[in-house]
């Protein structure tokens, strides 16, 4: 989009060149009357799709915040819930920690996304009179979210220091999984609770280092009225107090149902 507006700058610029000076005051006195000095992007040209990489522009946030306002009771559309939960029955570890990330990667796409958008009729309708395709809003929400994701965290330093933990915290329950297969117990609840949470996070985490550096600055510009609107998803917290402390905790927690688990490269029987 800066582009556009650099291109158009140029243009204007560029209709004085071989003028007299009355013709080429006459021509800038025209400008100041039919261009402002900050010129935006209608919605419609703003809000298109893109990669969750591909920095915010100014235009875009603008233009969103303005949006959500003239739709009925100013909340953007809501989403129906999509299931992205990986299916690791009979799964190796190693494998359900590959699963586990691939269903956080594809829960953050416009792909899944569009899967659960079923807006009110006023919603869609204020939307469609905009001329705003639902690919684009859903793009544009995901790249907020991300952003306001890396805000809340801390910023880019905090979240890449955060995922450095949730990988560390992943190791640790592997080794404590591992430990107790070897001994021919079976492996508590909680253990497999905690590596899926622990998985999660990691994965999310990962998914935000891709966030342009860019975006930051302008997140924290219209932050309030971003998260007014746009509230932050609850799908990727932390783990809980609980499943932080399971993977140490001694056998005596152990649930006599479950089947032993392999080691993390190594076959043998299945999770369950």
């Amino acid at each position: 989009m800066k582009r556009i507006s650099l291109a158009l700058c140029a243009c204007l610029s560029g209709m004085g060149c071989g003028e007299t000076p009355t013709s080429r005051e006459a021509a800038t006195a025209d400008v100041h009357v039919q261009a402002p000095h900050t010129t935006r992007l209608p919605a419609d040209l703003a809000i298109i799709e893109k990669p969750l990489t591909e920095p915010l522009t100014a235009d875009e946030v603008l233009c969103f915040i303005d949006l959500v306002k003239s739709l009925p009771e100013g909340k953007p559309p809501e989403f129906s819930p999509v299931s992205a939960a990986a299916k690791v029955q009979g799964l190796r570890l190693d494998a359900a920690i590959v699963a586990w990330r691939e269903a956080v990667q594809n829960g953050l796409t416009v792909d899944t996304l569009m899967k659960g958008w079923n807006p009110r009729s006023e919603v869609r309708r204020a939307i469609n009179e905009k001329q705003i395709p639902p690919r684009a809003l859903s793009s544009l929400m995901l790249r907020l979210s991300c952003s306001l994701g890396v805000e809340a965290m801390g910023g880019r330093r905090s979240v890449a220091a955060q995922r450095v933990i949730a990988d560390e915290k992943i190791d640790a329950l592997i080794a404590r999984i591992q430990q107790i297969n070897r001994s021919g117990q079976p492996i508590p609840d909680a253990c497999w609770e905690g590596l899926e949470e622990a998985t999660s996070l990691a994965e999310y985490l990962a998914v935000l280092t891709t966030v342009p550096p860019e975006n930051m600055q302008l997140v924290a510009e219209h932050k309030d009225q971003l998260q007014a609107i746009l509230p932050m998803p609850s799908t990727h917290s932390t783990p809980t107090e609980s499943h932080e402390d399971h993977h140490i905790v001694p056998v005596h927690f152990e649930e006599p149902t479950r089947p032993a688990t392999p080691a993390r490269k190594s076959t043998g029987k299945s999770r369950r």
